[in-house]
Order: structure tokens, then sequence, then C-alpha cells
């Protein structure tokens, strides 16, 4: 079958990380989200692949260029205005001929099953959709079954936790987008997943696969270091690069670029990934940590529960104590979560400053020597001492 990735999202949860790329781009176990996703789109059998774009779409384009590195035909439509989901699909329907699967860019699948997904399909021709048991919705939809035919599927969860969630996989044939054509006007508002499922609900023409393995739902900071730790859990231990001071302690979950270098008596604990031209001072310590490209981690640095931009300066002695923390963000209020910072793109630390948890850092901002930082700093503003 063909495969349609929509990855044309901003992503806006994990602004401002996501000010200057899309979030399918966003790195998890040291490569983007995206890689990911089209890896296991490759491994089920996809042929071609069709995806959609919008946001920041160059990072998306120059990287997978025409699919020649993945031995696969990587095509691309451009969704011009971010109005949703559903709407971003509406997009394929003249590339498209036949049943086709349906994958979010910034959402990490299973292989096995997509490859269950085209047996669904197969076996009913109807349109199919992988749900699994979470304890919060997601942003897709929470879904009410029946056996295997879906009755609803809803933006708002009606039943106490845990209660069953769209996994953000599916194989569409033609009636999905009579089903999005169906919902007017699409232009003045975001228009959904869960929208358009409930229409071919509405029609009997939705039938689901629950999925009982692993799944990772990446959706504010927090959930991609949840994801990057246990990404780097699962894989084989690998040698350190050269770049590594043999003093320098690394633990067996961690993913270092080949080209970072570490200095000595630093300490990589379990969850931390380093990101292409990392460089990481003597004596500085970094646990359950995303670093980008480009970035400096400055000597004696102790650094738990972060998320470092590209190219961040982080200076001699910052201190980020980590989670758990208390977030507020656009969408609600998190408790106790394992979150320390984010410092978003050429953001700036200098010595000795010390980060309380939950703190956000937006794009080229600075921050003085021996300040403290706490709550949200906004990009290209500058906190100084007194």
């Amino acid at each position: 079958m063909q495969t349609v990735i929509l990855a044309a999202g901003e992503g806006r949860r994990l602004g401002p990380l996501t000010d200057g790329r899309p979030k399918p781009m966003v790195p998890v176990g040291n490569r983007p989200i995206l890689e990911s996703v089209l890896d296991a789109a490759i491994d089920a059998g996809a042929g071609e692949v069709v995806l959609v774009v919008g946001h920041c779409r160059e990072r998306i384009q120059n990287h997978f260029g025409d699919g020649d590195g993945w031995g696969v035909p990587i095509s691309y439509v451009v969704q011009d205005h971010q109005l949703g989901a559903a709407h971003a699909l509406s997009q394929v329907a003249e590339r498209v001929d036949g049943p086709f699967v349906t994958l979010h860019g910034d959402q990490l699948v299973d292989p096995e099953l997509v490859a269950r997904l085209v047996d669904r399909y197969e076996a009913t021709a109807q349109s199919t959709i992988a749900v699994v048991q979470s304890d919060r919705p997601t942003e897709y939809g929470a879904v009410d079954v029946d056996g295997e035919r879906v009755r609803s599927v809803s933006a708002t969860p009606t039943e106490e936790p845990p209660f069953l969630v769209n996994a953000g996989a599916y194989v569409f044939d033609e009636a999905v987008f009579a089903a999005i054509d169906a919902a007017e006007p699409r232009e003045t508002r975001e228009f959904g997943m869960a929208t358009m499922l409930q229409r071919l609900a509405d029609d009997g023409a939705l039938s689901a696969v629950v999925h009982r393995g692993p799944w990772r739902d990446v959706t504010h900071p927090w959930d991609l270091l949840a994801t990057n730790a246990q990404l780097l859990h699962e894989r084989a231990t690998e040698q350190p690069p050269e770049g590594v001071d043999g003093t320098a302690a690394v633990a067996d979950d961690v993913a270092l670029d080949g080209t970072v270098a570490v200095g000595p008596n630093a300490s990589l604990l379990p969850g931390t990934a380093l990101g292409r031209n990392v460089r990481v001072g003597a004596n500085a310590t970094l646990a359950n940590c995303i670093v980008m490209a480009g970035a400096r981690i400055g000597d004696g640095a102790v650094l738990h529960d972060c998320i470092v931009g590209e190219s961040v300066e982080i200076g001699p002695n910052v201190t980020v104590e980590g989670g758990p923390a208390r977030v507020v963000a656009t969408d609600a209020v998190y408790d106790d979560v394992e979150f320390g910072g984010l410092f978003a793109d050429r953001a700036r630390l200098r010595g000795g400053v010390t980060v309380a948890p939950g703190t956000v850092v937006g794009r080229d901002a600075t921050a003085d020597s021996g300040t403290v930082l706490r709550g949200e700093i906004g990009s290209g503003e500058t906190v100084r001492r007194g």
C-alpha cells in the first residue's frame, strides 16, 4: 500500500522548541521522530510514501529528499495553512489510489501494528484505526468500541481512565475524503481527526485494532524525555566514540553521535542522548537529557531531565536539578512531571546559573552569570542579576 505520513504540524505544546523546526523533526533516541516513523512504514511494507508537510517544511524535505537513502520513493504535498490533521489528510486526495496507510509523523508506531491494520482492512474492506489503552487523552481523540466496530471518537473522554485512545495509525480508502468534505467550513477552524473519524463511525464504516504492545505518546517536553529514555534502554550498548575522554563515565542507556566530544571525568547517566558535534566539558554531569546538534555544555555543569536545543551554550557550573516539577502549559497544569527544563535553539546560560524545575527558556534568550531561572523566559529575552 501507499503510506501517507502527516508531518505538517508545528507542535505548539513543545514550543519554543518547535518555533524553528517541525515537531516530527525533534529527535528522540538521537534521530528525528519522523525518521523512526518512516522506518516503521517501510518495515511494514510501504512501497511509496507521501509526506504532507507545512511548518518549516524545508527541514523535512532537505533531510529525506526523494527517498533514495531509504530505498522507497518519497513525494511531498504541502499544507499551506495548518488547519488540523484531517485537513492535512485531505491534501492527498489526488495523490493516492486505492486503500492507503496513514501515520502521524510525530507519533512513534510499531511496524507489526501497521501490518495488523492492513490485514484488518483486507478482511473487512472498512477504514481501520489503531487504538491503545491509556491513562490520558491524546489530541487525536478517545475511542469507544463494540468488539471491532468503532461507535464513537471524541476529543474528550467520557469515561474514567484507563480508556482507549487513538494510537495515530490508520488504513483509509476513498470514503475518508467524503467524510472530510462533509465538514464545513474548514477554512475558519481546525479540523482534527476525531471529527472526521466520528463521521466514518456514524456510517458504520470504521473498525478498530486494539494494540496491546508498547506505545509512546509524544505531546509534551517530558514525553520526549520519557520516550527517549525508553528507546535508549531498549538499544544494544555501543562503544563510546573516540571523542569521549577515557576518564569519562558513560552509562549503558546513552546514545552518542560519532562526532561528540566529552571532557575528562564527565558523567553521562542513563537516558542521555548527545547529537552531532555536541561538546561536554570536564566534570560535567548529564542525566536523562536530550542534547541537540552543536550544543556546548560547560565544565562542571549538572543537568537533569533537560532538553537542550541546537547551538545552545550552557556555561560552567550551571545547575538544573530536574523534576518532579509543576508545569503550567498552554492547555493545562501538570503536576509531578519529570522535567528539569527546556532550552530552545541558541539560548545562552552563562556560568553559575541555577535553573528551577520546569523552566522553559526561549530561542536566543540569554541568562547572565549567577542568575536564577524559573517559569518561562521568552525568546530573545535577557535575564540579568539584581
